[in-house]
Protein backbone atom coordinates (compact mmCIF):
# COMPACT_ATOMS: atom_id res chain seq x y z
CA UNK A 1 0.00 0.00 0.00
CA UNK A 2 0.95 3.69 -0.74
CA UNK A 3 -0.68 6.95 1.24
CA UNK A 4 -1.12 9.44 -0.91
CA UNK A 5 -2.78 12.45 0.00
CA UNK A 6 -3.10 11.31 4.05
CA UNK A 7 -5.53 7.88 2.12
CA UNK A 8 -3.72 4.84 2.78
CA UNK A 9 -4.15 3.01 -0.72
CA UNK A 10 -3.90 -0.35 -1.95
CA UNK A 11 -1.35 -1.31 -4.48
CA UNK A 12 0.22 -3.59 -6.58
CA UNK A 13 3.62 -3.28 -8.27
CA UNK A 14 5.29 -5.58 -10.91
CA UNK A 15 8.95 -5.25 -10.00
CA UNK A 16 9.29 -1.28 -10.55
CA UNK A 17 8.26 1.78 -9.26
CA UNK A 18 7.00 2.67 -12.91
CA UNK A 19 4.31 -0.73 -12.39
CA UNK A 20 2.87 0.99 -9.56
CA UNK A 21 -0.97 0.50 -10.11
CA UNK A 22 -3.68 1.83 -7.63
CA UNK A 23 -6.20 -0.24 -6.55
CA UNK A 24 -7.98 1.63 -4.01
CA UNK A 25 -11.69 1.78 -4.59
CA UNK A 26 -13.11 5.63 -5.07
CA UNK A 27 -15.35 5.97 -2.21
CA UNK A 28 -13.51 3.97 0.20
CA UNK A 29 -11.70 6.19 3.34
CA UNK A 30 -8.57 3.64 3.27
CA UNK A 31 -7.32 0.43 1.77
CA UNK A 32 -4.38 -2.15 1.85
CA UNK A 33 -3.58 -5.29 0.32
CA UNK A 34 -2.42 -8.05 2.52
CA UNK A 35 -1.70 -10.96 0.57
CA UNK A 36 -1.27 -11.73 -2.99
CA UNK A 37 -0.88 -15.44 -4.75
CA UNK A 38 -1.45 -15.64 -8.85
CA UNK A 39 -3.33 -12.87 -10.51
CA UNK A 40 -5.11 -12.21 -6.93
CA UNK A 41 -4.49 -9.60 -4.42
CA UNK A 42 -6.41 -9.67 -0.52
CA UNK A 43 -6.63 -7.04 2.09
CA UNK A 44 -9.33 -4.80 3.00
CA UNK A 45 -11.24 -1.67 2.02
CA UNK A 46 -12.83 0.83 4.72
CA UNK A 47 -16.00 2.59 4.12
CA UNK A 48 -17.28 4.54 6.97
CA UNK A 49 -15.53 2.96 10.10
CA UNK A 50 -15.81 -0.61 8.93
CA UNK A 51 -13.22 -2.35 7.00
CA UNK A 52 -14.09 -4.92 4.41
CA UNK A 53 -12.63 -8.01 3.37
CA UNK A 54 -12.31 -7.68 -0.40
CA UNK A 55 -9.84 -9.31 -3.17
CA UNK A 56 -8.43 -7.37 -6.37
CA UNK A 57 -7.39 -8.97 -9.74
CA UNK A 58 -4.76 -5.61 -10.47
CA UNK A 59 -7.17 -3.60 -11.16
CA UNK A 60 -9.45 -0.76 -8.94
CA UNK A 61 -12.44 -1.79 -10.43
CA UNK A 62 -11.96 -5.66 -10.01
CA UNK A 63 -12.56 -5.54 -6.22
CA UNK A 64 -14.86 -7.70 -4.75
CA UNK A 65 -16.45 -7.30 -1.46
CA UNK A 66 -16.08 -10.29 0.62
CA UNK A 67 -17.91 -8.86 4.06
CA UNK A 68 -20.19 -11.10 5.24
CA UNK A 69 -23.96 -10.41 6.54
CA UNK A 70 -24.12 -8.89 10.08
CA UNK A 71 -20.27 -8.60 10.64
CA UNK A 72 -19.07 -5.19 11.87
CA UNK A 73 -16.03 -5.62 10.17
CA UNK A 74 -13.73 -8.07 8.04
CA UNK A 75 -10.52 -8.53 6.82
CA UNK A 76 -9.01 -10.97 4.25
CA UNK A 77 -5.35 -11.62 5.74
CA UNK A 78 -4.77 -14.30 2.96
CA UNK A 79 -5.26 -15.76 -0.63
CA UNK A 80 -3.59 -18.36 -2.55
CA UNK A 81 -5.51 -17.15 -5.54
CA UNK A 82 -8.81 -19.31 -4.96
CA UNK A 83 -9.58 -19.06 -1.59
CA UNK A 84 -9.13 -16.37 0.81
CA UNK A 85 -8.72 -16.37 4.69
CA UNK A 86 -9.14 -13.90 7.79
CA UNK A 87 -11.75 -12.75 10.03
CA UNK A 88 -15.02 -11.33 10.83
CA UNK A 89 -16.15 -9.63 13.68
CA UNK A 90 -19.70 -10.94 14.84
CA UNK A 91 -21.77 -9.97 17.68
CA UNK A 92 -18.07 -8.23 19.30
CA UNK A 93 -16.24 -11.58 18.53
CA UNK A 94 -13.00 -11.73 15.91
CA UNK A 95 -14.53 -15.16 13.95
CA UNK A 96 -11.31 -16.91 11.55
CA UNK A 97 -13.01 -17.61 8.08
CA UNK A 98 -12.62 -18.51 4.72
CA UNK A 99 -14.14 -17.83 1.22
CA UNK A 100 -14.58 -18.61 -2.19
CA UNK A 101 -14.48 -15.61 -3.59
CA UNK A 102 -18.01 -14.17 -2.68
CA UNK A 103 -18.81 -12.54 0.49
CA UNK A 104 -21.98 -15.41 0.30
CA UNK A 105 -18.93 -18.23 0.33
CA UNK A 106 -18.07 -17.29 4.16
CA UNK A 107 -17.19 -20.24 6.14
CA UNK A 108 -17.32 -19.56 9.98
CA UNK A 109 -13.73 -21.37 11.55
CA UNK A 110 -14.29 -20.26 15.06
CA UNK A 111 -13.62 -22.78 17.81
CA UNK A 112 -16.94 -22.85 20.50
CA UNK A 113 -15.72 -21.28 23.29
CA UNK A 114 -12.56 -19.27 22.18
CA UNK A 115 -12.78 -15.42 22.88
CA UNK A 116 -11.58 -14.97 19.43
CA UNK A 117 -9.56 -16.24 15.90
CA UNK A 118 -7.97 -15.55 12.53
CA UNK A 119 -6.96 -17.16 9.89
CA UNK A 120 -3.51 -15.60 8.77
CA UNK A 121 -2.12 -18.07 5.97
CA UNK A 122 -3.65 -20.82 3.41
CA UNK A 123 -2.64 -23.50 1.46
CA UNK A 124 -4.47 -25.93 0.11
CA UNK A 125 -7.00 -27.51 2.23
CA UNK A 126 -5.51 -25.77 5.57
CA UNK A 127 -5.81 -22.69 6.69
CA UNK A 128 -3.67 -21.35 9.99
CA UNK A 129 -3.47 -18.33 12.47
CA UNK A 130 -4.44 -18.10 15.97
CA UNK A 131 -7.17 -18.95 18.34
CA UNK A 132 -7.78 -16.97 21.59
CA UNK A 133 -8.11 -19.23 24.51
CA UNK A 134 -8.07 -17.25 28.24
CA UNK A 135 -6.59 -14.44 26.79
CA UNK A 136 -3.61 -16.45 25.16
CA UNK A 137 -2.87 -16.56 21.31
CA UNK A 138 -2.73 -20.22 20.72
CA UNK A 139 -1.47 -21.15 17.47
CA UNK A 140 -3.99 -22.98 14.97
CA UNK A 141 -4.35 -24.99 12.26
CA UNK A 142 -7.92 -25.69 10.65
CA UNK A 143 -9.14 -27.92 7.32
CA UNK A 144 -11.70 -26.39 6.36
CA UNK A 145 -14.36 -25.98 9.51
CA UNK A 146 -14.33 -24.91 12.78
CA UNK A 147 -14.63 -28.62 14.24
CA UNK A 148 -11.27 -29.31 12.53
CA UNK A 149 -9.10 -26.89 14.76
CA UNK A 150 -5.82 -28.30 15.84
CA UNK A 151 -4.06 -26.86 18.79
CA UNK A 152 -0.68 -25.91 18.37
CA UNK A 153 0.47 -23.85 21.37
CA UNK A 154 3.59 -24.87 22.56
CA UNK A 155 4.00 -26.17 26.07
CA UNK A 156 4.96 -23.38 28.26
CA UNK A 157 4.65 -20.22 25.83
CA UNK A 158 2.33 -17.71 26.58
CA UNK A 159 1.37 -16.43 22.83
CA UNK A 160 1.76 -18.77 19.47
CA UNK A 161 0.72 -17.36 15.95
CA UNK A 162 0.94 -19.19 12.66
CA UNK A 163 1.66 -16.98 10.39
CA UNK A 164 2.37 -19.06 6.89
CA UNK A 165 1.58 -22.37 5.67
CA UNK A 166 3.37 -24.65 3.36
CA UNK A 167 2.42 -28.43 2.69
CA UNK A 168 2.52 -30.09 5.79
CA UNK A 169 4.41 -27.21 7.79
CA UNK A 170 3.19 -24.19 9.14
CA UNK A 171 5.54 -21.49 10.82
CA UNK A 172 5.15 -18.51 12.96
CA UNK A 173 6.46 -17.69 16.64
CA UNK A 174 5.91 -18.58 19.96
CA UNK A 175 6.84 -15.82 23.19
CA UNK A 176 8.99 -18.50 25.41
CA UNK A 177 9.70 -16.48 28.98
CA UNK A 178 9.99 -12.87 27.45
CA UNK A 179 11.53 -13.65 24.49
CA UNK A 180 9.39 -14.27 21.18
CA UNK A 181 10.71 -17.23 19.34
CA UNK A 182 10.71 -18.15 15.51
CA UNK A 183 9.65 -21.41 14.71
CA UNK A 184 8.28 -24.34 12.79
CA UNK A 185 5.33 -26.85 12.99
CA UNK A 186 4.84 -30.30 11.85
CA UNK A 187 0.77 -30.31 12.28
CA UNK A 188 0.85 -30.64 16.18
CA UNK A 189 1.70 -27.98 19.38
CA UNK A 190 4.42 -31.42 20.04
CA UNK A 191 6.31 -31.08 17.23
CA UNK A 192 7.31 -27.14 17.85
CA UNK A 193 10.86 -26.69 17.01
CA UNK A 194 12.08 -23.63 18.12
CA UNK A 195 14.55 -21.89 14.92
CA UNK A 196 16.66 -20.05 18.01
CA UNK A 197 18.21 -23.06 18.33
CA UNK A 198 19.98 -22.63 14.87
CA UNK A 199 21.17 -19.12 15.57
CA UNK A 200 24.96 -18.22 15.86
CA UNK A 201 26.20 -17.92 19.82
CA UNK A 202 25.31 -14.58 20.75
CA UNK A 203 22.54 -13.55 18.48
CA UNK A 204 19.63 -12.40 20.41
Amino acid sequence: YATIGNVTRACLWSGTALSWVDLHPASAASSKVLSIAGTQQAGFAQFGSAYHASFWTGSAASRVDLHPAGAAISVAFATDGTQQGGFASISSVYRAGIWSGTAASWTDLHPAGAEGSAVQALAGTQQAGYVKIAGVNHAALWSGTAGSFVDLHPTGSTDSQVTGISGTQQVGFAKVGTLYRAGIWSGTAASWQDLSAFLPTGSS
